[in-house]
């Protein structure tokens, strides 16, 4: 992961220095109007078929992007261009390089991913300052023996390709700190691959090797290795002898043996070694202090070592699918355990000293013979418990009171419903509240009640300044102030002047003074599709720039509601909710801005007497259930003045027109007028949402 974010981050790097110090055209007509002059140029995703023989006319040009064309063939005189340092050929149908590639002297970074590639030129053995180069997705089936000429490559992608064999010039590489050879039918490697000294990541995944090369040790550096879904049936002597590996992938291969010497692999941190016919493994891997994930599905083992409890650093174990019939007791040592997973063995019992792995939170042992559990894991805070297709009758008491709500057992096994299971847990969080406020001394509790004086004065303050996003929304500004500098807003001068405009910080005290130009970047700050690749941007960068119309579009809705503008405050927060909605990685929080935003919607709707809207609304955040505000005592006060015996009659009504659509989403017609709603991956099943609609209680 490390070296993933390195590589990243090396990118981005060489990338920014590129935007802001080179001279930019948009169009080869526009750059050969004066040649040597440019330095940058991006022709990505203009449809073109050829590259004319013109462009080696660019003498002085340092990055060339041509990727997302149709382009089948290179001109000769892309060879002259001496001074570029970077050439992006990626999706594409090029079917083979010319020669003259080789004169790219100054060339650094090199991607042809997507494209058809049957061959590469000798000639690409003289690209001597190259460090980057990724081929992946290509029909290449060998590289030729100069391509051990670049010894300064760092960086070697050729991942779903049809290489069946690496030259032995490759071991000349010795700089090369990552190699992805994913997909691909090698099956062995040379003997000189043990040269690259500086190796730190090596994908082999999905490939034939039936060995490895005898002194794979020698890679001093590796600290990744993947070798899943190959046919590996033994590993070499040299194999633990590799000092800085942190973790190996095995999985899907044919070893049958882990050598006692394993315990020499100390900086080990992860170890897969799923699907393999081993039978046993050694004791010695007890020695593996730094060890965090131990994975061994689908093997042929019976029992598990009882040094096993030596892996302080365990925080993932997984071993099931296999014939265990026993797990030692020894495993109750693991205080850092997370996780356990020993489903589909032979198990008849547990440790009864399971209590004692106090960090344990998700545990399966489903589809064993284990007859009880034992009272001590009710001391656990499990977060998931797997005890289904086992002997067992009952759970102890403990275990029950224990309150995990994702438990799966048999059906004749008693545990408490989720709704019994919540009413417990508010329960005794009232009571461990009542009995803090009871030990309270009388000049705390008097201290405490001037906070909340202060905090309820603060609340009501803030309410007449409505802004959800609060500090947030301040974002929308910085943000459009970076976008202003990029295409197409840098030539749009209105833009750049409104956004200028924004001269302080936003925030829920001042955004009323900021409604026009905050309503004129919210419409004009889309951003175009390509911009991810264009500017190289990150997954959340584009998250940020998207977010600009969605922070405007809910300060301004919030604003409205502020000035009781109920109308405008509809407007917007449908803007917000549906045009504009928010981006985030956390399906959580796009999902409680979707019902904070609907919230809202009812109370305005409500405010202005749409009662019908304001019900669907609240009906529609009852659906989703993943607030913790309670939506159908909200739903109760709309109904104090309703006729609620016709009320349960129109829902019931409606719960029959509910109709599944695309992209997530719901109709439902609620007297007479239809509504759609989208609740992303918190979408229910039309069987859930009757049912929830049908439990609500009035």
């Amino acid at each position: 992961m490390k070296n993933k974010l390195y590589y990243i981050l090396f990118f981005l790097l060489i990338s920014i220095n590129i935007v802001i110090a080179q001279q930019r055209s948009r169009s080869l007509e526009e750059a050969l109007q004066n040649p040597e002059s440019v330095e940058f140029l991006d022709l990505s995703s203009k449809n073109l078929t050829e590259l004319p023989s013109s462009i080696g006319k660019l003498i002085n040009l340092k990055n060339l992007i041509l990727s997302r064309n149709h382009i089948t063939k290179l001109p000769n005189t892309i060879g002259n261009l001496k001074h570029l340092e970077r050439l992006t050929l990626d999706k594409n149908k090029l079917t083979e390089l010319p020669e003259s590639i080789g004169n790219l002297k100054s060339l650094s970074y090199l991607s042809i991913k997507s494209n058809q590639l049957n061959k590469l030129p000798n000639s690409i053995g003289n690209l001597e300052a190259l460090t980057m180069l990724s081929l992946s997705e290509n029909n290449l089936t060998e590289l030729p023996k100069s391509f051990g000429n670049l010894r300064n490559l760092s960086y070697l992608d050729l991942k779903t390709c049809k290489i069946n064999k690496l030259p032995e010039s490759i071991g000349n590489c010795t700089r090369l700190e990552y190699f992805n050879a994913l997909k691909n039918h090698l099956k062995t490697l040379p003997e000189s691959f043990s040269k690259l000294s500086a190796l730190e990541t090596l994908d082999l995944t999905s490939n034939q090797l039936t060995k490895l090369p005898k002194k794979i040790g020698a890679l001093t550096m590796l600290k990744t290795l993947k070798l899943r879904n190959n046919q590996i049936v033994e590993l070499p002597k040299s194999f633990y002898d590799l000092p800085a590996i942190e973790e190996f992938d095995l999985t899907d291969n044919q070893i049958i043996t882990i050598s006692k010497n394993i315990k020499n692999l100390t900086s080990l941190k992860s170890i897969q070694l799923q699907s393999n016919p081993l039978t046993k493994l050694p004791e010695e891997i007890g020695n593996l202090s730094n060890l965090e994930r131990l994975w061994l599905n689908k093997n042929k083992l019976t029992t598990l070592p009882n040094s096993i409890g030596k892996l302080s650093k365990l925080q993932d174990l997984s071993a099931g699918y296999m014939s265990l019939k026993s797990i030692p007791n020894t495993i109750t040592k693991l205080q850092n355990l997370k996780s356990l997973s020993l489903d589909k063995n032979q198990l008849t019992s547990l440790p009864i000293a399971m209590g004692d792995m106090k960090s344990l939170k998700r545990l399966n042992v489903k589809s064993n013979k284990i007859t009880s559990i034992p009272n001590s894991l009710g001391s656990l805070q499990l977060s998931s418990l797997d005890i289904r297709e086992n002997l067992i009758k009952e759970l102890p008491q403990s275990v029950i009171d224990m309150g995990c709500f994702n438990v799966k057992k048999d059906k004749h096994v008693y545990y408490p419903s989720r709704a019994e299971l919540m009413k417990k847990d508010r329960e005794r969080i009232k009571n461990r509240v009542k009995k803090r406020e009871a030990e309270r001394s009388p000049e705390e509790k008097e201290r405490i009640a001037e906070l909340e004086k202060i905090r309820l004065k603060k609340l009501k303050e803030q309410e007449k300044f409505r802004l959800y996003h609060d500090f947030l929304t301040d974002a929308l500004r910085r943000n459009a102030k970076e976008l202003s500098d990029l295409e197409p807003f840098k030539s749009n001068s209105k833009y750049k002047e409104t956004v200028n405009s924004l001269s302080e910080s936003i925030d829920r005290y001042n955004v009323s003074k900021y409604i026009t130009p905050i309503n004129f970047i919210m419409y004009l700050s889309e951003i175009p599709d390509n911009y991810k690749t264009k500017y190289y941007l990150s997954d959340r960068e584009i998250n940020d720039y998207k977010n600009i119309s969605h922070l405007a579009a809910h300060a301004l809705a919030d604003t409205y509601i502020s000035n009781k503008n109920y109308p405008k405050a509809i407007e917007y927060l449908d803007l917000a909710l549906t045009k504009f909605p928010y981006h985030s990685f956390s399906g959580t929080t796009v999902n409680k801005d979707r019902l904070r935003i609907r919230k809202d919607l009812s109370e305005v709707y409500y405010a202005l007497k749409k009662k019908n809207d304001a019900y669907m609304y609240v009906l529609a955040n009852i659906i989703n259930g993943q607030s913790f505000k309670n939506h159908e005592e909200i739903l109760i006060a709309y109904l104090k003045d309703e006729d609620k015996t016709q009320f349960k009659k129109d829902l019931k009504s409606a719960i029959n027109t509910i109709k599944i659509i695309e992209n997530n989403g719901y109709e439902i017609i609620f007297r007479s007028k239809k509504y759609t709603f989208f609740d992303g991956p918190y979408k229910k099943s039309l069987a859930d949402m009757k049912s929830i609609l049908l439990s609500i209680e009035l």
